[in-house]
């Protein structure tokens, strides 16, 4: 079966990186992989993996240059900017194409709703949500399942320096360039979906720290969703993309005293560094933990999407709803057009509960982090993760050495 892959970037980097790995499993054949990128041409991160494949994969500028394939069967994998993915989507539907893996996040256009619903009725699609095949995403499951969790409060916080990938172009769609919404805040909304249920309300939606860049702004830069999920319990996602380190982690705060901190590994090649784990804690006691030092979740999510749209008869897992895919795109396009208080379009009335520190948390961010109680709460929470992980195993924490000297001599060691 054939493979393409639409956009030679980083995203395209990463998909093609697990392909190869199936590749040497030998559940695909590395040579019937495509390329379709208007330049032509391999980004630097691609074109690395290619030289060390020894393939000769060919890059087309356009869907009409590529080798023949038969569409009805070939895998369709859209690695695009978030505002192309809708168009493009339907652009291959229509060239006979019927099966799609499908990048975040997939934002779509009031006037393409219809066409895209006629698309993803017709087709088979995988949406990819990485981190859900995460090891540790895995693991926070299990627990809330075994020990019947009662989350009132969900913390994520993914940030990073992308800067320079801004800089560079990645994400843009033609002179827009991506906002914070559109990075990392996707994976985080589909995290906490999945543990507490669908948002049914936004409270806050804020673009904090906007970046200049000329005539059009970069708007890469900090941001925050605030909201309530369907039983209750609040969440707040949070992105600063001028962070000078890679921060993937999740805090549950639940009852009784019991809470999960998770980070997550994340999937770029070049921060190996970077370990993962779990734990589950009473108070000040940890009750389980679980540590991990490899942590491949782009590869489980192309394993697991290729297996889906192989199969010879379409499974659940290959089929995706209209509303699954207009819930966080309303989500998003509300976040970025600065409409705080807009609701996703299948928001439902919610039993919102009383909880003290949720309310004190959830209201922090609210206000924004400019005062600096949202930033204090969240330096907090890495600071007990740290902490724990240092006490456990320290050899796991990229950090131990600078804090260790810092301990040491007295300095502040920026969390």
């Amino acid at each position: 079966m054939d493979i393409v892959i639409v956009g030679a970037g980083k995203a395209g980097s990463l998909h093609y990186r697990a392909y190869s790995r199936l590749a040497r499993s030998g559940r695909l054949d590395l040579a019937r992989i495509q390329f379709v990128d208007r330049t032509g041409r391999p980004g630097a991160e691609l074109d690395r993996l290619l030289r060390a494949d020894g393939s000769a994969a060919p890059i087309a500028r356009e869907r009409a240059l590529l080798a023949p394939t038969a569409p009805a069967s070939t895998i369709v994998d859209l690695c695009l900017p978030s505002r192309s993915l809708a168009p493009a989507l339907i652009e291959w539907w229509q060239a006979g194409y019927r099966r799609f893996v499908v990048e975040k996040p997939f934002l779509v256009a009031p006037e393409l709703r219809a066409e895209v619903g006629r698309v993803l009725a017709d087709s088979r699609v995988v949406l990819v949500r990485n981190y859900l095949h995460s090891k540790v995403h895995r693991t926070v499951r299990e627990l809330v399942e075994q020990y019947e969790l009662d989350p009132s409060l969900c913390v994520t916080n993914f940030s990073k320096d992308r800067r320079a990938d801004n800089l560079r172009g990645r994400g843009a769609s033609g002179t827009t360039s991506p906002t914070v919404f559109e990075v990392e805040l996707p994976h985080q909304l589909y995290i906490g979906a999945d543990l507490l249920g669908e948002p049914v309300s936004v409270e806050h939606a804020e673009d904090l720290d906007p970046m200049g860049g000329g005539e059009q702004p970069m708007r890469l830069g900090e941001g925050v969703v605030v909201g309530r999920a369907a039983g209750g319990a609040a969440f707040v996602h949070y992105s600063d993309l001028q962070h000078p380190t890679t921060v993937r982690t999740l805090d549950l705060l639940c009852r009784e005293r019991l809470s999960v901190h998770a980070t997550y590994a994340p999937i770029c090649e070049e921060l190996t560094d970077i370990k993962a784990g779990v734990f589950l804690c009473r108070g000040e006691t940890v009750l389980a933990k679980s540590l991990f030092t490899v942590d491949d979740n782009m590869l489980a999510m192309i394993s697991t999407a290729h297996a889906a749209l192989t199969s010879d008869t379409p499974g659940p897992q290959s089929r995706v709803d209209l509303d699954e895919v207009l819930r966080p795109s309303e989500l998003i396009h509300a976040a970025i057009a600065g409409r705080t208080g807009a609701a996703p379009v299948t928001a439902r009335p919610g039993t919102v509960r009383s909880d003290i520190l949720q309310e004190w948390v959830v209201d922090a961010f609210r206000q924004g982090l400019a005062t600096g109680v949202g930033r204090a709460f969240l330096a907090f929470l890495e600071q007990r993760r740290r902490d724990r992980m240092t006490r456990l195993l320290p050899a796991l924490d990229p950090a131990f050495e600078a804090l260790a000297r810092a301990g040491a001599t007295g300095e502040a060691v920026a969390v």
